[in-house]
């Protein structure tokens, strides 16, 4: 573009950008060569020869100046289009009103500016490339400065604005020790983060130095959260611990009665026959166990399919009822079923909604308190309420049992659906109860995109609420 405008001034010979100021330059010695004419002083044709000269000589520095101009319009071009001019055009063509010392500063201005917006491209950029990481992620300066944080750190530690301190967002001194190592020496760390949080949390951290920039020299800070890892580890270890002790009690005893048997009681009667009784009922609770480990296993390993068939749910909660009134007869509670209108359809699977709602009449009638009622209500709720979980507000089944036994403190009530979580362990291990029934009604439920709810009053009794999804 710059070589085309220099083109046109210097072959256009006839333009008007050259012998525009060239004829105002030539009025003066014009006029002086006329004036010299008529009073008779010079004559006309060494007059003509000097006037030709004249416009020759003008005209050349006229071209002359066009030329400066079209070369330090090209220079100044290039230096817009951000394309490297080279060197400025010769001293002695820009040499006028200091034109010549301008263009370099000016080259100099215009590529500090450029770099600058540059730069601040680069940061928009970038954090916007760190606000797309799902991990906390934080840059750290050499004064232990907040430089960068994502939005996801931003969120976890409202305290991470930027120039402000890191230890006001993480106090951990085995983390300060890590960014002052790698600020120091360049040495990549990992190590093991516990915040104090309402749960608490748990994280991975990994600091990692940078090279030395524009900031002097900065770390990465990335947290990689393992709660739910954590939570899973220490799940498995407590149900490992809970299932050996679960099993090795009434084997204990089984292997207790088989010595007695062997030894001092061998020709006893009696003795052998409560014995064996009492083996019986080991056996058979653990054997319970096992059945409902095996259940919750399955159950957990079709979570994620949705029952597909129909059940009538009336026929089946008249069932369970049905099927309990002995145990209840035995421990002198009464059952009462308060059915809906019409029972409405339900997709899921039967044998495990049976075994849903036995469990839940089976551990209201253990824990209602003999000569007290355990009742089950059946209604359609329009709009369920907030504690109906994925179903609060659409329409669902609500199937409550109520008991009027103790009630549950409310600071364990979130815990009753853990495994072998028992409330009174010591009336639950006597009547036998294995602390997997409400975690088997939690897990069925959840593959029937439904929910447990639960609601205790101390004194007056607790009421276990099961939604489900209509058909």
């Amino acid at each position: 573009m710059a070589q085309a405008r220099m083109a046109t001034g210097t072959s256009s010979f006839g333009s008007s950008t050259v012998l525009g100021p060239a004829a105002r330059s030539l009025l003066p010695a014009t006029a002086a060569l006329a004036a010299l004419v008529v009073t008779g002083l010079l004559p006309a044709f060494p007059a003509f020869l000097g006037w030709i000269l004249a416009s020759c000589v003008s005209y050349a520095l006229a071209l002359r100046r066009r030329r400066r101009i079209d070369l330090a319009s090209a220079y100044l071009d290039a230096l817009i289009d951000g394309r490297d001019p080279g060197p400025p055009p010769e001293h002695n063509l820009l040499d006028e009103g200091g034109l010549y010392h301008a263009l370099p500063r000016l080259r100099r201005t215009l590529a500090e500016r450029r770099r600058l917006a540059d730069m601040g491209l680069v940061a928009d950029l970038l954090q916007t490339v760190i606000d797309g990481i799902d991990d906390p992620l934080i840059v750290i300066d050499a004064r232990r400065r907040i430089v960068r944080a994502n939005g996801y750190a931003r969120e976890l530690f409202p305290a991470a604005a930027v120039d402000a301190p890191l230890i006001n967002s993480l106090r951990d001194p085995s983390l300060i020790a890590a960014v002052d190592a790698s600020l120091a020496g360049g040495t990549s760390s990992q190590l093991f983060l516990s915040l104090k949080a309402t749960p608490p949390r748990a994280f991975a951290a990994r600091v990692v130095p940078l090279q030395a920039g524009p900031l002097g020299h900065t770390a990465v800070l990335s947290l990689r959260e393992r709660t739910e890892a954590v939570q899973i580890e220490r799940m498995r270890s407590d149900f490992v611990a809970n299932a050996s002790h679960e099993i090795r009690t009434p084997l204990t005893a089984i292997r207790g009665f088989i010595e007695t048997l062997q030894g001092p009681a061998r020709d006893d009667k009696r003795a052998r026959e409560r014995f064996l009784a009492i083996m019986a009922q080991e056996a058979e609770r653990m054997g319970r166990l096992v059945d409902d480990l095996l259940s919750l296993s399955r159950i957990e390993l079709a979570e994620h399919q949705v029952p597909r068939e129909r059940v009538d749910i009336g026929m089946l909660i008249g069932r369970v009822v049905d099927s309990l009134i002995p145990a209840a007869d035995r421990r002198d509670v009464r059952l009462a079923l308060n059915p809906p209108d019409v029972w409405p359809p339900v997709v899921g699977d039967a044998d495990q909604l049976f075994q849903v709602f036995q469990n839940l009449v089976e551990n209201a009638i253990i824990h209602g308190g003999s000569g007290k009622t355990v009742t089950v209500d059946g209604r359609i709720e329009q709009a369920s309420p907030h504690d109906a979980g994925p179903l609060s507000g659409t329409r669902a089944l609500a199937v409550t049992v109520s008991d009027q036994g103790e009630g549950i403190p409310e600071a364990i009530i979130p815990r009753v659906t853990e495994r072998f979580f028992r409330a009174d362990n010591p009336r639950s291990r006597k009547e036998g109860g294995t602390g997997l029934g409400l975690a088997i009604v939690k897990h069925v439920l959840r593959r029937h995109r439904g929910h447990l709810a639960i609601r205790s009053t101390l004194g007056e009794g607790s009421q276990f609420t099961a939604y489900l999804p209509l058909a």
